[in-house]
């Protein structure tokens, strides 16, 4: 099979592209489509009983066209796909044929052979409007920003075709440009005064702005099974977030048409994001069993069947839910960062969850994917639904490409901030304040700013803050969601550096009171949304403008350093790193520029420069695990133990999954720095791990136990060791000075 998505991208560069168009085909018409298209036309409408005795009439009909249609509108869909294959060898020239072959796969959950049977009949005839319209449906689903072009030129190519109307009314309020989705969905009633979706997307707007709406009156009058006009406003309130609002919405959609399956699986799916899992296994389920077998139906019913290789612990508001294999190493360090990162929000916003907070930890990424959408595939680490928030455990990914604690941090303040504003802050501002706080607990903590951020800076491709939401929503590269996240981020560092915490509250309770980005930014920042993209600018201009302005400087010397460290010329590789680190700001270049600089000084026998080296490296977001390992050796070894423990405690965010001696290593650092309730969480951490030598871990345990007073458990501690292994020596001696009554003075 060809690459589909890829074939659909190349179709709609020859569609958009002034290039000569390819000689057109003659479609052989010997059969009436119309036929057809009457039948959907009655169901549509709502006339079961009609549209049903015109699908079967179709299977009369001689063309193979016709009969798949009638198959298709029967619900015998191998049929019908058997059929269109005749079709097409029939009528290899009609784009029509194709068109409809690809939406039958597309209504049975095969999109990838559906934008190649699209894509197809677009070679075939490229200005065909139907064809234009149905490939940007399916590309919108991907939130592809070709969607609208495509659905514009199919308006352009056939000023009937209010569908498309229809479609660019919908992209607009998907991308929260209320003026051009009500725009667009008045041209389509314009054309076709009984434009359900048009109505639905008008009724929607005003839902959003909680507005009363006579829209949906208006559609049920028309149709009153019309089941999809709901469906349609839950599916624009959950790009919105209000989770909650968008469940009521769905739960009207399948009382008006209870085989709207899609609708039943949104609404199991949100079930399954506001933790309600037995509601949602159920919507779920009826779905699957009525053939509604689309990939986030069987993703999410697979995931929910995994439930039970997961753990839950509850901690003072809520439970954490991580899975049995990793639980017990990854329990006291969870516990430990919810309940820091709850102290300082609630501090921070002046505000307390009015629902208990849920955190689920994935190992695996894909399960977390199908949580988050139903769909594997997702780029992200985390996601916060309110009280609810899901994420990759440190295990779901390569040591050192994710820090757990700086994701968990950023849902957590999502968490917060989506609750103290009702669920109405625009997508810019919360990210921009979770990317933001990530840095707040450690300036080491959150993304490091990557070279094509540096690029963007130098070219100025950033969004106008009123748009910024649109970056994330519906990019118009594969860049510009990270960038996104990297202006959102500024903005808040900026506006907090200017006018504090309290102004930042204030702007999140007036978006609570439905306020545009302008409107908060004219009267809390007392700026027009010009002004304070200007001042941004300059603002990340101060900080990143030189990196961007020396990027290809900066490359150039991290090349010679590399070079210059394998031919062991490591004189000149110290040179060249220190040439790519001096004056710069932290950046991700940065970190390849220390470790060179850190192994150049080694191979020279410099440890305590290169010691200082992995410091900096440390600093700069640097997390190789092999890297902090050398730090802390280094460390240990010029008698620094508290920064050796800094330099493992760093690793425990970063990968402390599967590494015994890590543990090990760093309970002892805390027992010498007299710290023993960390310890105790590392020698947990340690025995959790499945140690090589679990007598010794058990009696490190119980060394814990004696520094926090705790002599019976130190006991119980020093027994198990001693089961495993009766001749330690150690573990005797210990559990004898238990056991002796101390002299008293």
């Amino acid at each position: 099979m060809r690459n589909a998505t890829l074939l659909g991208v190349l179709t709609i560069g020859i569609l958009l592209a002034q290039a000569p168009a390819p000689k057109k085909r003659i479609a052989v018409n010997s059969y009436d489509h119309k036929k057809a298209l009457s039948c959907w036309d009655q169901r549509r409408a709502g006339d079961s009983v009609a549209a049903t005795k015109c699908f079967v009439a179709l299977l009369a009909e001689p063309s193979p066209a016709l009969t798949a249609e009638g198959h298709w509108g029967t619900g015998r869909f191998a049929d019908a796909m058997a059929d269109f294959e005749k079709a097409l060898k029939l009528y290899p020239d009609d784009p029509f044929v194709r068109i409809r072959f690809g939406l039958l796969f597309d209504a049975r959950f095969n999109r990838a052979e559906a934008l190649k049977l699209i894509s197809e009949a677009l070679e075939i005839d490229k200005t065909n409007p139907t064809g234009m319209l149905a490939l940007a449906r399916l590309l919108s689903r991907g939130f592809d920003a070709k969607a609208m072009d495509l659905a514009k030129a199919a308006a352009e190519a056939d000023p009937g075709l209010y569908e498309a109307r229809e479609l660019m009314a919908q992209l607009a309020l998907e991308n929260s440009d209320e003026a051009k989705a009500r725009e667009e969905a008045e041209k389509a009633l314009a054309i076709e005064p009984k434009a359900l979706h048009a109505m639905a997307t008008l009724g929607a707007i005003e839902l959003l702005q909680n507005k009363p709406t006579h829209f949906f009156d208006r559609i049920l009058a028309i149709q009153p099974q019309y089941g999809e006009a709901w469906f349609w406003a839950g599916h624009y309130f959950i790009l919105n977030r209000r989770y909650e609002e968008a469940i009521g919405y769905f739960r009207r959609a399948v009382a008006l048409k209870p085989d709207l399956w899609i609708a039943r699986e949104q609404l199991g799916i949100n079930l399954m994001r506001i933790g309600k899992p037995a509601e949602a296994r159920e919507q779920l389920e009826l779905a699957y069993n009525n053939q509604h077998h689309s990939n986030e139906v069987v993703n999410s019913l697979r995931l929910m069947d995994s439930y039970k290789n997961f753990e839950s612990f509850k901690f003072e508001g809520g439970e954490v839910r991580l899975h049995k294999k990793e639980a017990n190493v990854l329990r006291p360090y969870f516990a430990e960062e919810i309940a820091r990162a709850r102290r300082t929000y609630e501090a921070k916003y002046k505000m307390k969850l009015d629902a208990d907070l849920e955190v689920e930890v994935y190992p695996d990424h894909e399960d977390f994917a199908v949580r988050t959408l139903g769909m594997p595939g997702l780029g992200a680490t985390g996601v916060s639904f309110g009280p609810v928030v899901a994420m990759d455990s440190p295990s779901a990914r390569k040591g050192g490409d994710y820090h757990w604690a700086s994701t968990l941090w950023h849902e957590l303040s999502h968490s917060y901030i989506l609750v103290m504003s009702k669920f109405l802050v625009p997508r810019w501002f919360t990210e921009g304040i979770s990317v933001h706080e990530e840095t707040q607990v450690s300036s080491e903590w959150g993304d490091p700013v990557e070279s094509a951020v540096l690029m963007a800076i130098k070219e100025k491709k950033f969004l106008p803050v009123a748009e910024l939401d649109s970056g994330f929503v519906r990019p118009k590269d594969p860049l510009q969601v990270g960038l996104s996240y990297f202006q959102a981020g500024q903005a808040l560092d900026w506006i907090v550096k200017n006018y504090g915490q309290d102004t930042v509250n204030a702007m999140v309770l007036s978006f609570a009171e439905r306020k545009t980005t302008p409107q908060v930014i004219e009267q809390h920042l007392k700026l027009s949304p010009k002004e304070f993209d200007a001042k941004l600018l300059d603002f990340i201009q101060s900080r990143y403008g030189k990196s961007a302005d020396q990027l290809k400087e900066i490359r150039s010397a991290l090349t010679g350093a590399a070079k210059a460290l394998k031919d062991k010329d490591y004189d000149r590789a110290i040179t060249e790193a220190r040439r790519a680190i001096d004056g710069y700001p932290a950046t991700a270049l940065l970190a390849t520029a220390y470790e060179t600089l850190a192994e150049s000084l080694l191979a020279k026998g410099d440890k305590e420069k290169a010691r200082l080296a992995l410091r900096e490296y440390a600093r700069a977001s640097g997390r190789e695990p092999d890297s902090l390992k050398r730090l802390a050796q280094l460390e240990e070894e010029g008698g620094d133990k508290a920064m050796a423990a800094a330099a493992l405690q760093r690793l425990i965010y970063i990968a402390p999954v599967g590494d015994e001696d890590l543990h090990r290593k760093l309970g002892e650092y805390y027992l010498d720095l007299k710290q023993p309730d960390r310890a105790l969480a590392s020698f947990w951490a340690q025995l959790a791990s499945k140690p090589v030598d679990p007598a010794g871990a058990y009696y490190n345990l119980a060394r814990s136990y004696v520094a926090l007073s705790r002599p019976k458990d130190a006991q119980d501690a020093l027994f198990q060791a001693l089961e495993l292994a009766p001749g330690f020596k150690p573990a005797q001696k210990l559990l004898l000075e238990l056991e002796t009554p101390q002299s008293k003075d």
